[in-house]
């Protein structure tokens, strides 16, 4: 995490002192271009996980071996996940889900079936609001808590990963995540299953991002259950002909006990 800050405040304060310079010398150009350009970084660091700008973003795990995680977002979903759920039983494959508490809370059973079949139980916050990025850090707290309460309840293990809504981030994103013991997630391949319609094009655009190490972004919430299994099964199948092993999070980050 340190290399992360460090960048943070590397950018921050060279900034701050070259805006001064210029208001001092009276040069508005400048000190207007150089206010564009911080609010420039600052959304994409804001933005993509993989700048790593405000913390130690884990976008990616060990490349020593051919091997990549599933991870799917947004569930659990009665009208998907069950189905996912057979499909990765019967192909043998361990996946991370990265459940919303308020879904957790509202299908309770699913989300301890999600665990009881070996598969990751992990936090994507309680409510999944697209502003989470703006929530103070007590408020973010509390909604991180809110799902590791709700994942704790219903399946009895505690979350040691997070991924924010939507992948944003800011400096409190880290600090709370710290608190509660929780490693930040992005991802290092996305899929875009909720913007691209067709299977053949979400597993295609999968395909040229894959790396050893890869975390790949998928959903299982809000994604029609025939999609997803047909999508899901394609890229299973890609997969085994590229000679790629799927593995779950925690060991493709050397970290499952």
């Amino acid at each position: 995490m340190k290399s992360s800050i460090h960048a943070f405040f590397l950018f921050v304060i060279p900034a701050l002192v070259a805006i001064s310079a210029a208001i001092f010398f009276q040069n508005t150009l400048l000190a207007i271009s150089l206010v564009v350009i911080i609010f420039i970084v600052f959304g994409l660091g804001v933005a993509i996980p993989q700048l790593k700008f405000f913390g130690n973003f884990i976008c990616s795990g060990s490349k020593s071996k051919k091997q990549i995680a599933l991870t799917f977002d947004d569930g659990p979903d009665p009208k998907s996940t069950p189905q996912l759920l057979a499909l990765l039983r019967e192909r043998k494959i361990p996946a991370t889900f990265f459940c919303i508490g308020k879904r957790v809370d509202a299908n309770p059973e699913l989300a301890a079936q999600i665990r009881r079949e070996g598969h990751l139980l992990e936090n994507h916050s309680y409510a999944h609001s697209y502003f989470t990025n703006f929530y103070s850090a007590a408020r973010l707290k509390t909604e991180l808590e809110l799902a590791q309460t709700a994942i704790k309840k219903a399946a009895g293990v505690t979350p040691n990963y997070f991924r924010p809504p939507v992948g944003l981030s800011n400096p409190n994103t880290f600090r709370v995540a710290k608190k509660l013991n929780l490693q930040v997630v992005g991802w290092s391949v996305r899929s875009l299953d909720t913007v691209i319609r067709e299977p053949e094009k979400i597993v295609a655009r999968v395909k040229r991002g894959l790396h050893p190490g890869a975390i790949i972004l998928l959903h299982d919430g809000n994604i029609p259950a025939e999609k997803l299994l047909t999508t899901v099964k394609s890229l299973l199948d890609t997969l085994q002909k590229l000679g790629y092993e799927v593995v779950r999070l925690d060991e493709l980050l050397n970290e499952k006990t």
